[in-house]
């Protein structure tokens, strides 16, 4: 009766260990990740599982709501916002422990075609009833980006007026001009370089600082080797030609 209990307290034992030893062993990383890069981050991730083997999972949103998720959470091998300005706060609090410029995040003026012949210029936007989209400063990098642009526009009051919605990503703020939901909004070059549905009107560059997407790795990351390789595949050669195909700009 005695061998007998003492086997199954060494079996429960076991039982009990075995996920922490499967757990440890376990060295998928975990990449926070804007909404807007999504279609390039998904190529370069598969070419990275493909050469190194090493899963990779991913969270995609708005940078702002990422980074919330990320301080409440403490979770996380690499962090790549759609901005340098939220790896900044993470850096200032000690969370990161290194860090690889990726591409640059460019705004511009995206619109419907169907009001391509109304809106042909920035100032444009200022036309009464023309319904625009800009993105949540809180929740997106480039919802911060077009804060300033109309500050130093010289037109922010009555392109004001004219916002009906503010969006939580620039994919979602995207769909709403592709959509027809508002004529024009300030979404990324990329996202309009991406649908065919949309115009573009450049924005003039000294209105604002260019975003640039940063590839950090995390101190939380229980694998910093392993993230780092990461961050700089994201950031290689290679994965910046892929970021050019879908309308992304390089660091100069």
């Amino acid at each position: 009766m005695r061998k007998s209990l003492t086997l199954m307290f060494v079996l429960l034992c076991l039982t009990t260990l075995q996920p922490a030893a499967l757990s440890a062993a376990d060295t998928s990383l975990f990449l926070w990740c804007g909404a807007g890069l999504r279609q390039p981050v998904d190529e370069i991730l598969a070419d990275f599982q493909k050469q190194t083997g090493q899963q990779v999972n991913v969270e995609f949103g708005g940078s702002g709501k990422l980074l919330a998720r990320y301080e409440a959470t403490g979770q996380g091998d690499v962090f790549l916002p759609g901005s340098h300005f939220y790896v900044e706060k993470l850096a200032a609090k000690g969370n990161v422990t290194v860090s690889f410029p990726v591409v640059l995040h460019t705004p511009v003026v995206a619109v419907n075609k169907a009001k391509a012949d109304q809106v042909k210029t920035f100032a444009d936007l200022a036309k009464p009833g023309l319904r625009v989209g800009l993105g949540d400063p809180k929740a997106m990098a480039l919802g911060r980006t077009a804060e300033d642009i109309l500050k130093n526009s010289g037109l922010e009051q009555e392109i004001l007026k004219n916002v009906v919605v503010r969006a939580a990503t620039v994919k979602q703020l995207a769909l709403y001009v592709i959509k027809g939901d508002v004529d024009a909004a300030i979404i990324a070059r990329a996202d309009v370089f991406q649908n065919k549905d949309l115009s573009m009107i450049e924005i003039d560059s000294s209105w604002y600082t260019p975003e640039i997407v940063k590839a950090a790795v995390l101190k939380t990351s229980p694998h910093p080797d392993e993230a780092r390789n990461l961050a700089e595949f994201l950031s290689s050669p290679a994965a910046i030609e892929t970021f050019g195909k879908y309308g992304f700009l390089p660091v100069k």
